[in-house]
């Protein structure tokens, strides 16, 4: 397909998102309402005392793509599962929403010894779930234990580094095998927070995933599957007067289209990751607000490793390189974001290695090193993408186009939620494109994830590499800081060299809603903060 074909059918989509937009009930256009740059953010509101006479809405209705899968924090993989579970269950440390150090969530305060091995958490007093059951000291070594052990546990290496658990009400120590640099940031991962063994106990594992209790601002009220998860305030939550809002509803629009429609209709109020072809129409209506927010968020296309001849490192350079990454970030973020070579966000500081050495786009040398690869005739790749999504569909049908000049002829195939997590889980695929938030202020989560192969298949690449999984674990214990930044960065260029995880862009995080909502803050970390969310009526 050649080029300016392309631009036409994008073009063609762009406008016709447009239109579904428009086509709701009319409103008087104003200018944007962000004028700053996309990458600013907002700061969180500080939850004042509404003015005499105010009124704020009971309910707040916040529409996302897909549903949950199950609302365990031990299972959980997906923002699906994570942006909800996220306000029923609590750990003993978070990151801060504005400095991103890492502070007290359900700890008071915290102790490490002098050799590194041991971690003491005193705890706020009396805290309890949602059903007003006390927190004991055998949920806490339940609960990091399960983390750590359980096969169910989608992210065991934010436990692994972990010996003993011993708990009271009042105390938290933990004792870990050997000094681990990034033990503290671990523990602010979804899948190391307090639940209720006695709950768990009484209702067994399957139905734990579908009935969760945790110490949260929010508890479940009501789950109709693939249409909605309705949560209401917990009301022995630890802090005082939070949340603000009674009801927080995630109701499931698996449309793009449709999302923005109901956003202007007033059938939701907040609207999850805006794709970036609607964001200037949705600023045309005075009834909506666009918010932008920094992020830790890079989208990637993931190449099976076991599938031929992506098994060949040549073909898999050779597709990293007929990848026009500028032309990705431009048409699909349209200056929300930019193209991206290492694995790891810029966001995340030093972490971050700017001096990549990285194949640069040529189409041409793509051709000619698949020629030396044995392809001279070039290969044929399918690609899996989440269909509803705009983001990936068309992000889908450019890197058709792109790799069709390089003799790479694609096949894209549009799955619902469903099948392509069961596709690229059982490793069926041959490329996919997922996307990747870090949790914390540390490259250990991202890393991990990807290098230690019984955590993910390497991210579902089916790339086996010891040495280099080795090398990580390494990195993960080394408590010298000059020298651990050191090993990321050469751990980030064996990944680009590698190209089994190609990243493509990275950008920020784009949400809409009512203009009567305040208090709408997402954190780099896609942390999405709703103590402080309110609406006014």
């Amino acid at each position: 397909m050649k080029k300016r074909n392309i631009y036409l059918i994008l073009t063609l989509l762009i406008v016709m998102s447009m239109l579904f937009v428009a086509c709701s009930p009319a409103e008087e256009p104003e200018e944007p309402a962000e004028g700053e740059e996309p990458a600013e953010g907002e700061e969180p509101a500080e939850g004042e005392e509404p003015a005499e006479g105010d009124e704020y809405a009971e309910e707040i209705v916040v529409g996302k793509l897909t549903d949950a899968a199950y609302l365990d924090p031990n299972q959980s993989v997906g923002i699906g599962e994570i942006i909800v579970t996220s306000q029923i269950y609590e750990g003993l440390v978070a990151p801060n929403p504005d400095t991103r150090e890492i502070e007290p969530q359900l700890a008071e305060d915290w102790e490490i010894s002098d050799d590194a091995l041991v971690y003491t958490f005193n705890l706020k007093p009396n805290l309890k779930f949602s059903d007003g059951s006390p927190v004991t000291g055998e949920d806490w070594e339940w609960s990091l234990y399960r983390a750590r052990d359980a096969e169910t546990s989608g992210y065991r290496f934010a436990a692994e580094p972990i010996d003993t658990v011993e708990a009271t009400e009042d105390q938290v120590v933990i004792t870990l095998k050997e000094p681990s640099a990034s033990f503290l940031g671990n523990l602010c991962m979804f899948n190391l927070t307090v639940g209720s063994k006695s709950h768990w106990d009484a209702v067994g594992e399957e139905q734990y995933a579908m009935e969760p209790l945790g110490t949260g601002p929010y508890m479940l009220k009501e789950w109709a599957r693939e249409e909605y998860i309705t949560l209401e305030r917990n009301p022995n939550y630890w802090e005082e007067g939070m949340p603000l809002t009674d009801i927080l509803q995630f109701k499931v629009v698996t449309d793009d289209n449709t999302r923005a429609l109901q956003l202007q209709a007033g059938e939701i109020d907040v609207m999850m990751d805006v794709p970036f072809s609607m964001i200037s129409q949705i600023e045309e209506d005075d009834s909506v607000e666009v918010h932008t927010f920094p992020s830790t968020q890079i989208r990637y296309m993931l190449l099976n490793t076991q599938k031929e001849p992506l098994d060949n490192v040549d073909v898999r350079r050779a597709i990293q390189m007929a990848i026009d990454k500028e032309e990705l970030a431009e048409i699909v973020t349209l200056g929300y974001g930019k193209p991206a070579h290492s694995i790891l966000s810029e966001t995340q500081g030093d972490w971050f290695y700017s001096d990549l050495e990285i194949d640069e786009y040529d189409p041409e040398a793509a051709k000619e090193l698949l020629a030396e690869a044995g392809y001279p005739d070039g290969i044929e790749l399918d690609i899996s993408v989440l269909s509803g999504s705009a983001v990936y569909e068309q992000l889908a049908i450019l890197l058709q186009s792109q790799l069709a000049d390089a003799g790479i002829d694609v096949t894209v195939n549009l799955l619902e939620r469903a099948a392509l997590l069961d596709e690229f889980q059982s490793l069926s695929h041959e490329a996919t494109i997922l996307q990747w938030v870090d949790d914390y202020p540390d490259p250990s989560g991202i890393m991990n994830w990807t290098l230690q192969y019984d955590q993910s298949d390497a991210w579902y690449t089916g790339l086996d590499d010891t040495d280099l999984e080795a090398f990580n674990e390494e990195a993960n214990l080394e408590l010298d800081l000059e020298k651990r930044v050191g090993m990321y960065h050469t751990i980030q260029q064996r990944i680009y060299d590698n190209a089994n995880v190609l990243p493509l862009f990275s950008n920020s995080f784009v949400w809409a809603s009512d203009e009567n909502v305040e208090g709408l803050y997402i954190s780099p970390f896609y942390v999405f903060h709703t103590k402080e969310l309110r609406m006014m009526k």
